[in-house]
């Protein structure tokens, strides 16, 4: 099972299933992003209802943020720029206060993936998952005091979004965003292999994320390819999102008190992550091998 599919059962389970992201073909591009932007900003109003800081949700929660910001991105000529701004900065508050949350459940999530990848025996590290899933319990308990304003963000944000005109934004402007967003991409892939760090991947990974959703967006005016690079994206979406979690585990590992089975541990994440980056680097390759005006000659609005 992929990263993007980790909660699926769960959210299958829900009323009224994942909120629909892609445009309809023919109707208006404007009233349309507006349309699918309220239906993420209510997802994350239904997930987070209640003070609810059970991992699913919460993970659905920032993946609907995050759909918001993609949306609202594609949206941005049409917005003066007070209103990108205000959506920034509302969107970023709701983003930070959910982050340490999902943090602190990837960590015992990787760690039992990782045992169970390298073969490490569980029952040896079973102090350190105990440690970590302390740390998650804990970090539940201070989020469920920080919903409440995460919703306040949203609720604010939401009635800004219901309020745009949106008449003004066209199938050109789309697809100058996205050439815009593949543009950037590029640019930061470049960077990625002019200077392998942590942070130059952290950084393509997120480009890579809006160019996936903003393709998913734009699916149906896709001529023929969406689905290829949908599928691309989303792979080096899921490579790059395990070693971000590879090295969130990382960093705190680094922070325990020094054992054998600690070093060991580390030992396998320093191996794994840089197969990871170049597996990802390498599709990125494929992804990013076209000029950003050829990308989008096949985008049809």
């Amino acid at each position: 099972m992929n990263r993007r599919d980790r909660h699926s059962t769960q959210a299958k389970g829900r009323k009224g299933g994942k909120p629909r992201l892609h445009l309809h073909r023919g109707k208006p591009c404007g009233r349309e992003l507006r349309k699918i932007a309220l239906l993420q900003i209510d997802a994350v109003l239904r997930e987070l209802r209640g003070n609810n800081v059970s991992p699913g949700p919460v993970h659905d929660a920032r993946t609907y943020i995050k759909k918001v910001r993609a949306i609202l991105q594609l949206s941005a000529v049409s917005l003066c720029r007070k209103e990108r701004e205000q959506f920034t900065r509302l969107l970023r508050k709701a983003a930070v206060r959910l982050a340490p949350l999902r943090d602190s459940e990837v960590r015992v999530r990787t760690l039992d993936s990782l045992l169970k990848r390298t073969g490490l025996p569980a029952k040896g590290y079973a102090s350190l998952r105990a440690r970590l899933a302390g740390m998650a319990e804990r970090e539940r308990n201070n989020a469920a005091r920080r919903i409440p304003e995460v919703l306040r963000f949203l609720r604010i944000l939401r009635d800004s979004v219901a309020d745009l005109p949106a008449d003004t934004l066209h199938g050109k402007d789309l697809k100058r965003r996205l050439r815009r967003t593949y543009r950037r991409g590029r640019a930061s892939l470049d960077l990625c292999r002019a200077k392998p760090d942590p942070e130059a991947f952290h950084q393509w990974r997120k480009q890579v994320k809006q160019l996936w959703y903003q393709l998913r967006i734009t699916s149906e005016y896709w001529s023929s390819c969406a689905a290829d690079l949908i599928g691309i994206t989303g792979r080096i979406g899921d490579l790059a999102g395990e070693e971000r979690d590879l090295t969130l585990l990382d960093e705190t590992l680094a922070l325990q008190p020094w054992s054998e089975s600690t070093a060991l541990l580390r030992k396998k994440i320093s191996e794994l992550r840089p197969l990871l980056r170049r597996e990802a680097v390498k599709a990125g390759l494929t992804l990013y091998g076209r000029r950003s005006g050829s990308f989008v000659e096949d985008l049809d609005f």
